[in-house]
Formats: C-alpha cells, structure tokens, sequence
C-alpha cells in the first residue's frame, strides 16, 4: 500500500513589516509592490520507489495583486478596503448665520450689540427680585412655589421667557448652583443696569450693581429668601424654615440683603422664618 508524506505549509507574515495597500512588506524593503516567491514543492512516492509526481504551490504575486494567495493571507494584513474608523467630523458652528447651535447662548445674524445678544454670541439674562414680600413669611409651598412666583411675576410683565424663570434659594435637597443655568452672557436687571458679566463673576463677585429692581422696574430695598451662599450652595446646617414650608416664628432660614453688592446680597443673616421677605428670581434658558 503506498505511503504518502504530506509536509505541511504555514505562510506568515513577518513581525514589525510595513502594510502598503494590503500587502505587508518586510522591514528594510525597498517599498516595491512586486513580489516573486515559492512556497515549496512537495512530492509523493510509490512502493516501487519512483515519485508518482510532483505538486508545485509556488505562487508569484505581481504589483497590488496575487494569484494563488488565500483568504487567510490577504486577512493577515488586518486591514480590509473601505474600512471605517467610525469617527465623524461635525461641522461647527456659523456665527452670524441665524442658526443657534454649539455653545451659542443666540445668533440673530447681526452685529448689533444692543438688541439683547451679542456679538460674541452670548446673551443676556434678566434677574430681578419679587415687587412684594410674602405675607405668608416662610411658607413660601417650598422650592415649587418659589419658582412659581418668579414665573408668576415675570409672564405678568411680559418679560422674555417669563415661563422660565427660576427663584435663586435652596432647601435640604437642591440648591442654585445645581439646579440654575450658568449664563456665558451678563445678567442685568429689568431697567439694563449689568448685575454680573457671568455665571462666573456672579458666584465669586462683588456684583456690579445691586439686585435692588423688581419686576415692575422700582426699587426694592428689603430682605430676600435664599438659603444660599455667594457660590450657589446651600447654607449648611440650615433647617430653611423646614423647606420653606414653615411661616412660624420658631424656625430659622437665611435672608440676603437686596441693596448689597458683597455676600450679603444672598446671604445677610439667619432670622425667624415669620418675617416678610421677597425672592431672586432668575432667567433660564
């Protein structure tokens, strides 16, 4: 019964070799794209001693192509045409085309820096503080009837995005810094006076102008519900008259001064929660 040897062939590529166009090519080449090689001959024999033939797998390979070559060959390149890094390049944003998109606070497509947005694309944010204080003391119906009365007041009036305001106060769970947008543009009371260039130099401070205006353009000179410290935070250790919830006189919340341009404008001093007191309130986006 004849044997036959049968000598496996393996074909890998080298380590640390360049791929061009698919094919890997040795360190040290030449960067030709042609290629001769022989893959090995292999023969049988019969029992007489005679070879029975001979099988030639040499494949030779030419410019970007090659004949003979396998699946597993072209794949050992570990690239593939047409393939895909999966990246996409977004195109930005125009400024002055009309279009608010990106980081815009607005872009009406013009240089006039007095029609409320400007030129740096960025606009600006009314803030005011409530015309009357509460004659409910501190049960203000929490953090909701806060942002109400802002809403409220603002709509009454007719300023911009008057169902979007917010009121500047904190209770045990939720305080402006996390809650209120920070503006890239200034925020300025309703009669134009700049309160502050920004988030920014509205936490850190002093302000530029006191936020002594209400609603209705007069001024207001009183006591203000915050519960809240210059940067935003809630006072610690604060009951906030039980989540403004509470108008008794035997709880405390924090009151900031209108008339103050320092920390005291949010944050003044710690008083019964029965007396009367307006609120901040701030636009949104």
């Amino acid at each position: 019964m004849p044997r036959f040897l049968i000598l496996p062939l393996l074909l890998l590529p080298a380590c640390g070799g360049e791929v061009i166009e698919g094919m890997l090519v040795p360190d040290g080449s030449t960067g030709s794209t042609g290629s001769t090689g022989s893959t090995g001959v292999s023969s049988t024999t019969g029992s007489d001693g005679g070879d029975t033939g001979t099988a030639d797998t040499s494949g030779s390979a030419a410019g970007t192509g090659s004949e003979g070559s396998t699946d597993a060959d072209a794949g050992s390149t570990g690239t593939t045409e047409g393939e895909s890094s999966g990246e996409t390049t977004e195109a930005a944003p125009v400024c002055g085309d009309g279009v608010m998109e990106g980081e815009e606070e607005c872009d009406d497509g013009n240089v006039v820096e007095a029609d409320g947005c400007l030129n740096n694309y960025t606009r600006e944010w009314f803030v005011f503080v409530t015309s009357e204080p509460f004659t409910t003391q501190g049960n203000i119906m929490g953090i909701w009837g806060a942002d109400y009365e802002c809403r409220h007041r603002a709509t009454k009036m007719f300023l911009p995005n008057g169902e979007r305001y917010m009121a500047w106060i904190s209770t045990s769970e939720v305080q402006p810094v996390d809650r209120l947008y920070h503006a890239r543009g200034p925020y300025k009371l309703v009669n134009g006076l700049r309160v502050a260039a920004n988030w920014e130099a509205l936490v850190t401070g002093p302000l530029e102008t006191a936020i002594d205006v209400s609603e209705l353009s007069e001024t207001v000179m009183g006591p203000v519900f915050t519960g809240t410290l210059p940067s935003g935070e809630r006072v610690p250790d604060s009951t906030h008259c039980d989540d403004w919830t509470d108008g008794a006189g035997d709880n405390f919340g924090w009151y900031g001064a209108s008339v103050a341009v320092d920390g005291d404008w949010t944050a003044a001093y710690e008083s019964i929660c029965g007396g009367f007191a307006g609120l901040y309130c701030f636009e949104q986006p």
